[in-house]
């Protein structure tokens, strides 16, 4: 090569690399640490997110992550929370970068259990009682070593939840039984269903349509003679048994819940779910009720036309059901009696209070005021969360049913007022048991710290040696 193009090839390589050292800076690599105010947000960021993919109401997760952040934080945090989101920020002040946490929330399956552990966590916190290196340890412990029952048993609690609502209208045990059986195969339908990542919409119409085909077909036994113990069986209370699994009647009354608590992005949110879900199941009734006209059946698949059985059964009715909720929520063995006294508590009261002449809307809101108030005082005795306390003993009272109605109801001759009157009933029951359990909380709250702090100051037994040394 020519000694010139050489040069001028070195020269020109070396001005396009040549850097200015006087222009280079130390910068300080970022590591994997993170401050104790960043591992406290994380630590109130993971709290909320199991509370909240459990159904836990907002302002209870907001008070609890507040209570943990006020602890561990100098400076203040706000938290929101929106349907599936959940989002903490904290200004640090104008020497600092404010911190900004978002997450999205996914659903879980409601766990008791669980849900306990970490309130009791809250609460130690915010007592003071625990570092934030043991608290993020405990955190870890709770979530690993958490617990469930079998698959079997959620398949019981359904068909406990069927048995239970029948149980309200007949007290004949073969279609009690029958109920059983239904609420225990269409349990298993659902979480088949669910492994296999159907939207929650579609799940409701298999469910619905199956729950809807099976009556036909007992229908189909009974007209035509094929065994005589399905001649005792009513196909309208079976459906209902059956649907009172798909209906969104928690949903609906925590909806309400969230919006008395002014979180109406959130209650807007879980509203449209209700009327999707119960839409998903008018659907799959609707397909199984043209299915059974065409082999020339038809029956009612709705239960306005049922009458309550006796209250002997209406009682045990409502007891089957808390329980078997609580069950299906993973709830201790201990917390399947306290739900169950829970539930029968709530449908006294809301028996007693009717037959004092009180109209059904008022009627919910005092038995959701009793329940409410109940849960808050004891909870703390029980060591059961009060929140799952609350939720068994208002499941029998809960509109589900009759929300179902309204919808069947349009659907079936939208001109006519009865579907819309049906609705605003579903919707004012459900609002008036919201507002008598969330002022049941706020009156039982502060019921509850006197009631301990009267505990706390009273005298303890003296001992035998002071005993002598007075004498």
């Amino acid at each position: 090569m020519n000694p010139l193009i050489r040069f001028m090839r070195h020269s020109l390589t070396n001005i396009l690399t040549a850097t200015d050292d006087a222009d280079q800076v130390d910068i300080e690599k970022i590591d994997e640490t993170l401050t104790p105010n960043m591992r406290a947000l994380r630590l109130v960021m993971n709290m909320s997110d199991h509370l909240l993919s459990m159904g836990t109401p907002a302002n209870s997760v907001v008070h609890m992550a507040l209570g943990v952040t006020d602890t561990y934080c100098k400076r203040k945090v706000h938290i929101d929370v929106s349907f599936n989101q959940i989002t903490l920020s904290q200004d640090r002040g104008i020497d600092r970068e404010p911190l900004t946490l978002i997450r999205t929330i996914s659903p879980r399956a409601t766990d008791y259990r669980l849900m306990r552990k970490l309130q009791n966590l809250a609460s130690q916190i915010a007592n003071h009682k625990v570092t934030l290196d043991d608290a993020e340890n405990e955190l870890d412990a709770i979530i690993a070593n958490n617990k469930r029952y079998p698959g079997i048993i959620s398949y019981i609690a359904g068909g406990g939840l069927s048995a239970g609502s029948v149980a309200l209208y007949t007290t004949s045990i073969p279609i009690i039984l029958a109920a059983f059986i239904i609420g225990f195969l269409i349990t298993l339908l659902i979480k088949l269903l669910g492994r296999a990542a159907l939207p929650p919409f579609f799940i409701q119409i298999i469910a619905a349509l199956s729950v809807t085909l099976v009556s036909t077909g007992i229908l189909w036994l009974v007209n035509h003679k094929y065994w005589e113990f399905f001649a005792l069986i009513d196909p309208t209370i079976l459906t209902v048994g059956g649907i009172v699994l798909l209906v969104a009647g928690m949903m609906i009354v925590g909806a309400f819940q969230d919006a008395i608590d002014e979180y109406y992005v959130t209650a807007s949110a879980r509203l449209l779910k209700v009327v999707m879900l119960t839409l998903g199941i008018v659907l799959g009734v609707s397909m199984g009720l043209y299915a059974a006209r065409q082999f020339g059946l038809a029956f009612v698949a709705t239960p306005d036309s049922l009458s309550f059985t006796n209250t002997t059964y209406q009682y045990i009715g409502a007891v089957i059901i808390s329980a078997s909720f609580a069950l299906s929520n993973n709830s201790r063995p201990v917390g399947l009696l306290i739900t169950g006294a829970s539930g029968l508590l709530g449908y006294y009261v809301l028996l007693a209070v009717s037959e004092l002449g009180l109209i059904i809307i008022p009627a919910n809101a005092v038995a959701g005021f009793t329940v409410g108030f109940t849960a808050t005082v004891v909870s703390r005795l029980t060591r059961i969360p009060s929140q799952a306390i609350i939720d068994a003993g208002i499941v029998p009272l809960v509109p589900g049913l009759t929300l179902y109605n309204g919808l069947m109801a349009l659907v079936a001759n939208p001109a006519a007022a009865d579907g819309t009157l049906l609705l605003m009933r579903a919707i004012l029951i459900a609002v008036a048991i919201a507002a008598g359990a969330s002022f049941g909380v706020l009156v039982g709250r502060p019921t509850r710290r006197s009631l301990v702090t009267l505990r706390n100051n009273l005298p303890e037994r003296p001992l035998r040696s002071n005993q002598k040394q007075l004498k």
